[in-house]
């Protein structure tokens, strides 16, 4: 029978499409360079890239493959219970193992950021209360409206005027520029 992980690698490359491998490094079995071990311990991240020479190959025990990293080919060695994520590279699509995950892993993981409406089905009365979950940028606290009591309720809807602010507007694209994307592969 074949392991779901192989099973999954095995379409992405019929595919045309480059797997990733998410890799508890510090599981037992695990075969790579000492430092590699260290640096990413339960969170490593591998791209099993086709147009570079893997000499991959399954084994009863995982996955076996010639590595490069920091420029020196090494043959590594994954096993099956070692690896938790098996997703495409372009697009994030993929397997998770969640009985392989690492505690450490599963604890960390953000929760989602989307979701239905609140009950209440306007989301400025729920960030006035205080509901929303911040999920980073800068630590600022939002201006309430001029809609807004003292007491942080508000019983008007916001008008078209309030809605297309621009100096909000202008806030907001500060605050977008603030972010970076930070891509941990390849």
């Amino acid at each position: 029978m074949v392991h779901p992980v192989q099973s999954v690698v095995e379409s992405l490359y019929a595919a045309g499409r480059c797997p990733r491998l998410h890799v508890n490094a510090a599981c037992d079995g695990v075969v790579c360079p000492d430092f590699i071990r260290e640096q990413w311990q339960e969170r490593l991240i591998i791209d099993l890239d086709a147009s570079y020479p893997l000499d991959l190959s399954f084994v009863d025990e995982g996955i076996d493959a010639d590595l490069s990293f920091g420029g020196y080919v090494t043959r590594c060695s994954f096993p099956w219970k070692a690896i938790y994520v098996v997703a495409d590279r372009a697009t994030g699509r993929g397997i998770v193992l969640d009985q392989n995950m690492p505690e450490s892993v599963r604890r960390s993981r953000q929760p989602p950021t989307t979701g239905p409406l609140p009950a209440e089905g306007d989301l400025r009365s729920t960030f006035e209360k205080g509901q929303a979950r911040r999920v980073g940028g800068p630590s600022k606290r939002l201006k309430p409206s001029k809609s807004t009591s003292a007491a942080g309720s508000s019983s008007q809807p916001a008008t078209d005027a309030e809605a297309s602010n621009p100096e909000g507007d202008q806030e907001a694209k500060r605050r977008r520029a603030a972010f970076r994307v930070i891509d941990g592969g390849s």
